[in-house]
């Protein structure tokens, strides 16, 4: 099926019928591969080239079988009705085609028979009837829009010391959905582009292809429509050069910001772009406006003279780029190509700092083992307003390149929500996390793991349990105390007063059947109860145990682990 894919994807556009043919052979594979919806989506699409009219009746009765597999009746008797009426054009010997119009009369005749039929017409006409936006089976499948989300809980703030950052409005529990954004800016990985749809991210079967190059595919005609309308005019032919030139993904992201706005937009732009916006401001623009982004943070003052010329020589090799693709038509004015080398080069400065990497979850059955793969990159404008922190308070997972932001840990009104640049406490040591933190984000991180030096998870130790002190005086102690101890009421050495840890050994005694339950749930791909179950573990915890502790490092792992498997997944078995 790959070849045919490849047949169909990197055929000239003028080949209507040997890209017919193709799609043809690759709906047989699908059909023999039980694939029924997908086998029709090609079937429709070898229909509309040109298919040898001698041929279309197999097409017809290929369609009639998926439609039968699918319990679809009423369209199964429209195309064997198609069957018949095209065998005319068909060199078929007179006996084969009397053998099959007998065939295709008496099941029509054996469905028509069926009271399913005709009630599984009336709802088709009446969804017709009612103009549905619902896609039919011949029409492929693409992800379904996910309306942009920003929680109430979530409030976007800002001060000297931390910048621009989201803290909580008020009590966030733990598995709360906080934000669902789509990008303003998307790039799929060079190696991932025949494979997944170039718009939208999501692994497909079965590809459409570019009409003007075969470097990219996409899930439906739907996304090559979008890609076309909004930068693919442009990159159209242009992406080897880019692949091949050694420019990165965040290059890449640079170009198609442009490409993705007409030059006046630009330009019409520019005078206003260096006007200072307040927060407020900045967040009511429309999600598609340009100063969205071009107002995320640049650390342009900190940026050494060398790291600016190679960022200078990029934007005008972009520019270069643009140019030739008749980003600036036919006549380009020097004032308008310096005006885009100067965006061009603003894009490559932010890009640097607020780019979030796109994943899929590959999912090894055979070894038991699970892996979070990049795909792409991309700019989500909300998203890059959250600060960092070694112990991130959400986890993020992708459904294409739409990204959902979770809770894994509650947080109380007024702390900050901060999600995690890469560096993680129970997998790297300070030091390293704080020198990769400075290399690549230009600052020195804060968090609680680095200002208290939390040990990685290997190194957290298992014969101490690290309760909450329970003073009404709202004290914030940690009460380290060994499993051992036979004292129930400890004095915390911070505020002096007693916490009865009895409940703290009851809950952690609980959740030993709870974890064992959460586990055997996500082991069988039970993922959403999975989540539930260790959503609960993790709030009685986190009522009176603190962290750092291997229970709840676990627990949260867990949970990160379902949320992931509710997003893009890639089984390998």
């Amino acid at each position: 099926m790959l070849l045919y894919s490849r047949c169909y994807v990197t055929l000239p556009h003028d080949k209507l019928a040997e890209r017919s043919i193709a799609l043809a052979n690759r709906s047989a594979t699908l059909y023999h591969m039980q694939k029924h919806s997908e086998c029709l989506v090609d079937i429709r699409r070898a229909l509309e080239l040109e298919y040898p009219k001698e041929l279309v009746y197999k097409l017809y009765e290929r369609q009639a079988r998926c439609y039968m597999a699918l319990k679809d009746y009423p369209r199964t008797i429209n195309a064997l009705k198609k069957c018949i009426t095209a065998t005319d054009d068909s060199t078929l010997p007179a006996d084969r085609r009397s053998k099959l119009h007998l065939d295709a009369m008496t099941m029509i005749k054996m469905l028509e028979n069926d009271p399913r039929t005709a009630k599984q017409a009336a709802k088709q006409q009446k969804l017709k009837e009612a103009k549905s936006s619902t896609p039919t089976l011949e029409q492929a499948q693409t992800l379904p829009y996910e309306k942009e989300f920003v929680s109430d809980l979530v409030r976007i703030d800002q001060n000297p010391q931390e910048g621009r950052f989201a803290r909580a409005a008020s009590d966030v529990q733990v598995g709360q959905e906080l934000l669902v954004e789509h990008p303003y800016v998307a790039v799929l990985l060079e190696k991932y582009a025949q494979t997944h749809c170039e718009f939208c991210f999501m692994r497909t079967v079965v590809p459409v292809s570019c009409p003007g190059c075969s470097d990219v595919i996409y899930c439906s005609e739907q996304c090559q429509q979008k890609a076309a309308a909004k930068y693919h005019k442009f990159e159209c032919g242009l992406l080897p050069v880019i692949w091949r030139s050694g420019a990165s993904i965040n290059n890449h992201m640079a170009l198609r910001i442009i490409a993705s706005k007409p030059l006046d937009y630009f330009m019409q732009l520019r005078a206003s772009l260096d006007e200072e916006l307040s927060l407020e401001q900045l967040l009511s623009l429309p999600k598609d406006d340009f100063r969205r982004v071009a107002h995320l943070e640049r650390h342009q003052k900190e940026r050494p003279p060398s790291n600016f010329f190679q960022y200078v020589l990029m934007a005008r090799f972009l520019t270069r780029c643009l140019q030739a693709a008749g980003y600036f038509g036919s006549e380009p004015k020097s004032e308008q190509v310096s005006a885009i080398g100067g965006l061009l080069l603003r894009c490559l400065q932010f890009i640097q700092f607020n780019t979030h990497e796109v994943a899929e979850l590959h999912k090894y059955a055979a070894e038991g083992r699970e892996k979070s793969i990049f795909i792409g990159g991309a700019i989500y404008p909300t998203l890059a307003l959250f600060n960092h922190s070694c112990d991130p308070g959400v986890v993020r997972y992708f459904r294409g390149n739409t990204i959902h932001i979770n809770t894994v840990r509650p947080v109380e009104a007024g702390l900050p929500i901060n999600e995690n640049y890469g560096p993680i406490y129970t997998q790297d040591k300070r030091e390293d996390r704080q020198a990769r933190l400075k290399e690549l984000y230009w600052f020195e991180c804060n968090c609680d793991a680095c200002l208290e030096n939390w040990p990685l998870f290997d190194d957290l130790p298992r014969d101490i349990i690290r309760f909450r002190c329970e003073a009404p005086n709202n004290c914030t102690a940690v009460i380290e105390v060994p499993p051992s101890c036979n004292d129930f009421m400890i004095k915390c050495v911070t505020c002096g007063e007693l916490t009865n840890i009895l409940k703290g050994l009851k809950v952690m005694q609980d959740t030993e059947m709870m974890t064992r339950t959460a586990k055997r749930l996500y082991d069988t791909g039970d993922y959403a109860k999975a989540l539930n179950k260790f959503v609960d573990l993790l709030r009685i915890m986190y009522e009176v145990l603190a962290p750092p502790f291997p229970d709840f490092c676990e627990c949260q792992q867990h949970l990160k682990d379902c949320f992931l498997n509710l997003g893009n997944v890639y089984n390998l078995n």
